[in-house]
């Protein structure tokens, strides 16, 4: 690491430790950047957990100062989701007691399970004060998401799109790729920011604002079906399926619209994606991969199926799999999070985390159920939030802060809600 850079890293700190409101900017401003790391003495961090990390000990030190010199201030921090992964980490430290390489996974659990919920959920919860502070790390989350479309449309910029297989992915910039060189990762972040781009429209009241989002919301589904992630696509068509159920559910008018419109897009790109689907014949297919690593997976849940062979252990088990090694090579991670959270942290572990899952889905129709049509952008922020948690069932990012940081902003976004409609009952009562 060269000095200017340590000395800018530095900098940032002493400024977050002074305003930890700038760290979630950063976060938030960071949050698709996973293909440029910091290397420090050996350790190596992508950027958007070096702003996660760098806020967290910021915020640390800020508590501590007030803690010692502010007492009057009485700090009481909140927890959000404590309970679901506190279940989720003791089936962890279990795996990781009977587990053959116990100091390895209980690093494993530190640097990603623990450090996901305290860096992305647990610090910006107890940031995030207010609802002006939320609505622009929104925005900031909005414009993240911009700039992984732009630099999905320009990295079209020549490629052969009449010979070859061409796609939507990261641009090639300064040494690397910043937003990931995989297109699921792209099409994965553009499933958040989709939906983000409607949180936006209902923030803003000029009709001419809000059809210029439609456009974007457009640009941006048309982005994630040229990514050809399967994925993305599958996570797409069920958030704009429960988008149109919602905004339609009372409207014949707005259904038919609506139809006429996704008919005519069908037609639109049906030729593209034929054409596509030619070019692809001959590439070799990543089913039979998957399907390989979930045979791993059920193989390891029945060796050891209450407590599973140990956090982060299931790299090892591909690559102790001769047959995955011979026809793949390099061993990879799971792609999907029911897959390796069965194979590592076995039955207690999946149904902890199926816990989680159930509680997020459970949390998000309650909050539909009362608060929408009322107030319109709930539905949009639950199908950003939950859209990302969804797109694991088929990616890797299980554990990090480009997932999670969204479902934390959903859930204040509910609890202001909450709080503001109290006050509004309060004050509408006979008794005030």
């Amino acid at each position: 690491m060269n000095t200017i850079l340590l000395s800018i890293i530095i900098l940032i700190f002493l400024a977050v430790v002074w305003r930890p409101t700038i760290g979630v900017y950063l976060i938030a401003a960071c949050l698709p950047i996973i293909g440029r790391d910091i290397s420090f003495y050996g350790f190596i961090l992508p950027v958007s957990d070096l702003a996660a990390l760098i806020t967290l000990t910021g915020f640390a030190i800020n508590l501590l100062w007030r803690a010692l010199f502010k007492p009057q201030e009485h700090i009481k921090l909140i927890w959000p989701l404590f309970f679901p992964f506190l279940m989720f980490f003791l089936a962890n430290i279990l795996s990781i007691i009977f587990s053959h390489n116990p100091t390895s996974s209980f690093y494993y659990f530190l640097r990603w399970p623990l450090f996901l919920y305290i860096a992305y959920i647990v610090t910006p919860s107890n940031i995030i004060i207010n609802p002006k502070i939320l609505k622009r790390v929104v925005v900031i989350v909005f414009l993240s998401a911009m700039a992984v479309l732009v630099s999905g449309y320009l990295s079209l910029y020549g490629q052969d799109w009449q010979n070859s297989f061409f796609r939507l992915k990261s641009v090639y910039f300064w040494g690397s790729y910043p937003f990931g060189e995989n297109h699921n990762l792209i099409a994965e972040f553009l499933n958040i920011g989709a939906f983000f781009v409607l949180v936006i429209r209902e923030f803003l009241k000029n009709k001419k604002q809000r059809r210029l989002t439609d456009i974007v919301f457009f640009l941006t589904a048309i982005g994630i079906i040229l990514t050809f992630s399967r994925a993305g696509w599958i996570t797409l068509f069920l958030q704009s399926t429960v988008y149109v159920y919602y905004r339609t559910k009372h409207d014949g008018r707005k259904k038919l619209a609506i139809a006429i419109f996704a008919l005519l897009g069908a037609v639109i790109i049906s030729p593209l994606l034929w054409k596509m689907s030619v070019l692809q014949d001959s590439n070799i297919s990543s089913t039979e991969n998957r399907v390989l690593l979930t045979e791993i997976s059920w193989q390891a849940l029945k060796e050891k199926p209450l407590f599973g062979y140990g956090s982060g252990e299931f790299i090892n088990l591909v690559g102790n799999n001769t047959r995955f090694v011979a026809k793949y090579g390099a061993p990879i991670d799971s792609h999907g999070v029911i897959q390796k959270v069965a194979a590592e942290n076995g039955i207690l572990g999946l149904m902890s985390w199926l816990f989680i899952l159930i509680y997020l889905v459970k949390f998000s129709v309650l909050v539909i159920k009362k608060y929408y049509p009322k107030v319109e952008w709930v539905l949009p922020f639950a199908l950003a939030a939950l859209g990302g948690i969804f797109f694991q069932f088929f990616n890797t990012s299980y554990f990090k802060g480009r997932v999670w940081f969204p479902i934390a902003l959903f859930l204040l976004a509910m609890r202001f809600s909450e709080q503001l409609y109290a006050k509004k009952n309060k004050n509408s009562s006979p008794a005030a």
